[in-house]
């Protein structure tokens, strides 16, 4: 089970970005089969507004979020009052930035490794709950997928 922030997706968008191909490469991994993804429902809210500042067309911007409510094994987490008190306590408790609170919690409610670009998250939710950068999170895909064909 995973979770993915918003800073994978924008990141396999842009090939001129340091670490677009292996974003890239880990989400066509994940969405390549069926593989539980739970997503708060910011990540539209946040792929829609990062993705119309960055093409300047918000046209382009809402199909990215279209496009990634429409991927296979998405399982949608709303952002209810109980978890926005998990993420506030999580928030300040790792001292993180709002949104990157929300994916924390969403991970951690849902026993899911959170996937994500963001420096403060890897660094201070290390040892306290699974994180993986793109690049880790794809090895850690193929290791399973090996020994799921080995057994």
């Amino acid at each position: 089970m995973l979770t993915i922030d918003a800073s994978v997706h924008m990141n396999a968008l842009d090939p001129g970005e340091e670490g677009s191909a292996e974003s890239q490469a880990f989400l066509d991994q994940v969405f390549g089969r069926p593989w539980p993804v739970f997503s708060p429902t910011l990540l539209l809210v946040e792929l829609a507004g990062t993705a119309a500042r960055a093409l300047d067309d918000d046209a382009r911007g809402l199909a990215v979020a279209q496009a990634v409510h429409g991927l296979p094994g998405q399982v949608w987490v709303p952002l209810d009052e109980p978890l926005a008190e998990e993420a506030g306590q999580v928030a300040a408790r790792f001292r993180l930035r709002d949104s990157d609170a929300v994916y924390a919690a969403v991970a951690r409610r849902n026993g899911a490794i959170l996937v994500t670009r963001d420096r403060q998250q890897l660094e201070r939710l290390q040892g306290t709950q699974p994180v993986l950068s793109p690049a880790e999170a794809r090895d850690w895909l193929l290791a399973r997928g090996r020994a799921r064909a080995a057994e």
